[in-house]
């Protein structure tokens, strides 16, 4: 154990994960006086029974979520589960920083170095910034070895219901985008405390994975006037990760989940007697069993459009925010992953090829229909499917879904900030594409799955890589780390037409209209192009892939 005096909130007692780190886990930042309430900053930590000593050596609880979904989540994206010993705790009372800062910096809190934010994904329905896969110990110690030591911080956030239900109607009870303004409390509390720990208010580095991304994207488009970071970095995760509701869609949603919850949602009761009934008699297991996907809220403060779209993304949107410095794009190779390992875990979605081309041939129209199967090598099946056949279905409609809703809408990102003459913010782009190595659904070191970046850079797995892997990417976290501690240019700016290329041969900077499948995505960008103009990917993702993902038919 360590103890630890912060010159404003008291002595704290940590632990010692290793000979050059101390953590100090689940420390809440924020509270929230009611269900559905906006969370309020703490300007302390809550201690009980006249205790002078702060217990932050044990893992405090996520937001309600499934039961399991630490293992359900390692498992969907094909990641050993063995390091997860038991289910993290669940409670309401869920905002919380965990930070890991060395031990020799706590030591000498004056000196202040550079900060690390961690925002985790999970579709904004499940996942905690402590999972132990996401556990920071082996990229810290690697950058204290190269004496570029950083201090990293992971948020917790409400998730699901909790963090996104909203009533347009009955707003002063669920206001929108609960999940997102606990992150802009949570940073608040950095700003504030992490200076204590030893830490640089003023040279922040937040990075975000698949959810955490697309909110990091948010945030940096959202006209906020005060400075949360310095610089982003957001690994597989744009504006349109996951999908948005407008005010009237989440008005429509709520009452819906309300019939769900066994209460009376007619259209003559007021939204407010509803929302009143679901914040004080409704159990929180009830709302855990709903099983709801968090969806941003449009038309608000942190998202003030109609809707988020690659279209707006390209147009350099006029919030984007004066205090961002710099950021690191990114996609992966196959973030379609995700939904590859889904489907097959899904005993009801078969015969793939042919569900998708329905739904292509009815949105596209046949002629784009067919040129977008065609590139793709989505044929029509007759008669019964194997399992095989269908399975490489499922593999060539989830790499588009890799390069429309990710590599595309991550290029869209970039190539909006560089449009930007009145704004100075770096752009540096991304492919990353290091295979997974770990058994699974999909083949092992074939294809590069969705979270296996974040897991990768962050090193919960490090003894079990081959020297190939560890190389390649201990290269590209030194590249990370000095972009974290100096904001150097990692690589060449994106309105050069440069991007990182990451692989299992290490780090290349290349062409970004050479960099593998590129030429596949020239030709699907001719097809969104001739047949929406320039909402013609927002098209493909949401008219049709989304669809397919979504329901299937």
């Amino acid at each position: 154990m360590a103890h630890f005096r912060h010159s404003t909130l008291g002595q704290i007692k940590g632990v010692q994960v290793n000979k050059v780190l101390t953590q100090f886990r689940s420390l809440p930042y924020a509270t929230i006086k009611q269900r559905f309430a906006r969370s309020q900053l703490l300007d302390h930590l809550p201690r009980h029974h006249g205790q002078e000593i702060y217990d932050a050596t044990h893992i405090g609880p996520s937001s309600i979520q499934p039961f399991g979904a630490a293992k359900m989540d390692a498992d969907s994206n094909q990641l050993p589960s063995d390091i997860i010993k038991e289910d993290q705790p669940q409670s309401e009372d869920c905002l919380r920083v965990t930070i890991t800062a060395p031990t020799e910096i706590l030591n000498h809190p004056e000196t202040k170095i550079p900060v690390l934010v961690f925002l985790h994904g999970g579709a904004f329905f499940l996942n905690s910034g402590e999972r132990p896969y996401y556990s920071p110990t082996a990229f810290l110690a690697q950058a204290v070895s190269e004496s570029k030591p950083l201090i990293f911080v992971s948020i917790d956030y409400r998730l699901g219901a909790l963090g996104f239900f909203h009533s347009s109607q009955a707003s002063e009870l669920l206001p929108p985008n609960n999940g997102l303004h606990d992150q802009l409390r949570a940073f608040e509390w950095i700003k504030k405390y992490i200076s204590g720990f030893g830490g640089d208010p003023n040279n922040i580095t937040t990075i975000g994975q698949s959810a955490g991304a697309e909110s990091l994207c948010l945030h940096n488009i959202s006209g906020q006037k005060t400075a949360l970071y310095k610089r982003s970095i957001t690994f597989s995760g744009t504006p349109v990760t996951m999908p948005a509701k407008t005010p009237r869609e989440h008005e429509d949603n709520f009452r819906i989940q309300a019939k769900k919850l066994g209460l009376d949602a007619a259209e003559e009761r007021s939204s407010t007697d509803i929302a009143n009934e679901m914040i004080h008699n409704i159990s929180v297991d009830a709302i855990r069993k709903l099983n709801f996907v968090g969806a941003p809220c449009t038309s608000s403060e942190i998202l003030p459009y109609e809707r988020p779209t690659m279209k707006l993304s390209r147009s350099g949107p006029k919030t984007t925010v004066p205090w961002l410095e710099s950021q690191i794009v990114s996609a992966a190779g196959y973030d379609g992953s995700i939904s590859w390992i889904m489907m097959k875990k899904n005993p009801k979605r078969k015969d793939h090829a042919n569900s998708f081309r329905k739904i292509a041939e009815e949105v596209l129209g046949q002629h784009l229909a067919n040129r977008l199967c065609d590139l793709y090598g989505i044929a029509a099946r007759h008669g019964n499917v194997s399992e095989e056949a269908d399975d490489e279905d499922l593999t060539r409609i989830c790499q588009l879904e890799s390069d429309v809703g990710f590599v595309c809408a991550a290029e869209a990102v970039a190539t909006g900030f560089s449009k930007r003459t009145d704004r100075k913010t770096k752009t540096f782009y991304q492919l990353f594409d290091l295979p997974n190595p770990f058994q699974g659904y999909l083949p092992p070191e074939r294809y590069t799955t969705h979270s296996w970046d974040i897991v990768a850079l962050l090193g919960a797995y490090e003894e079990r890589l081959s020297e190939e892997y560890l190389g390649a990417i201990k290269d590209w976290r030194s590249r990370i780390i000095e972009y974290c501690v100096s904001g150097q240019e990692p690589w060449m700016d994106y309105k050069d037409g440069k991007g990182m290329y990451v692989s299992r041969n290490g780090l290349e900077l290349m062409d970004v209209n050479k960099l593998p499948g590129a030429e596949r995505r020239k030709i699907l960008n001719d097809i969104a192009k001739d047949g929406y103009g320039d909402r013609g990917h927002d098209v493909l993702w949401e008219g049709v892939c989304r669809r397919w993902l979504d329901k299937g038919h």
